[in-house]
């Protein structure tokens, strides 16, 4: 659709072009007879058309770029499915399943990890780009970073071990670099950290990723 709006809007800019500049030469007769051609003369009505055709191409091309950033800033990602649950005999202890997914959709991991805690956390990075280059084709980018576990006793939160299990690497030097850098950048909107917190419930979940951040379903 996108392609289709573009190749209208392009062909009323020839159009437009054309009929401004399309006017017929005016003929012109000497006395002894002879004709040649005299200035350009300008269609008006023709002109007055191609200045319209002109300014729906124009209004066109401008909402094909609007939508295509629309589009970038509202498609959702997978990019991990969890299943976590309680183990009987060890006490805020669970078996969490985590399936990693690209871009794409396929599957580039799947690991069970042993996890203390009574709640499980899957975190990202974020990298948040302008809308202009969001039209150029450049969208923000996600990378989740590592899953802990977390209890629901802020005593036990404080006191007892937790379970960190570093995922694609962990934050990255980019990201660093970015992160310092993105209060002062033209480049980037922002970059920050996001995370979804479940409790062990035994069901799964999709974890998805948008422009905001990442959540859970």
């Amino acid at each position: 659709i996108l392609l289709l709006i573009g190749v209208i809007g392009l062909g009323l800019l020839i159009h437009s072009a054309m009929s401004i500049t399309g006017g017929k030469r005016e003929i012109v007769e000497d006395k002894d007879g002879n004709r040649f051609y005299g200035r350009r003369r300008l269609r008006w009505k023709r002109g007055v058309g191609g200045i319209l055709l002109l300014l729906i191409a124009v209004s066109l091309l401008w909402a094909t770029f609007l939508v295509q950033s629309y589009l970038g800033l509202t498609g959702d990602i997978k990019v991990a499915q969890v299943h976590a649950s309680t183990i009987s005999n060890l006490p805020h202890m669970m078996s969490v399943e985590l399936t990693l997914y690209d871009n794409n959709g396929k599957t580039t991991s799947d690991s069970t990890y042993s996890v203390q805690g009574d709640r499980w956390m899957l975190q990202g990075d974020i990298i948040k780009f302008p809308s202009w280059l969001n039209i150029l084709g450049l969208h923000s980018g996600y990378k989740l970073t590592r899953l802990e576990g977390q209890y629901d006793d802020p005593n036990d939160e404080s006191t007892m071990k937790h379970t960190v299990v570093t995922l694609n690497g962990g934050d990255g030097t980019f990201f660093k670099t970015v992160y310092k850098q993105a209060w002062s950048s033209t480049f980037v909107d922002a970059a920050y950290g996001n995370a979804v917190i479940i409790p062990a419930d035994g069901h799964t979940y999709n974890v998805l990723v948008s422009q905001t951040g990442l959540y859970a379903k």
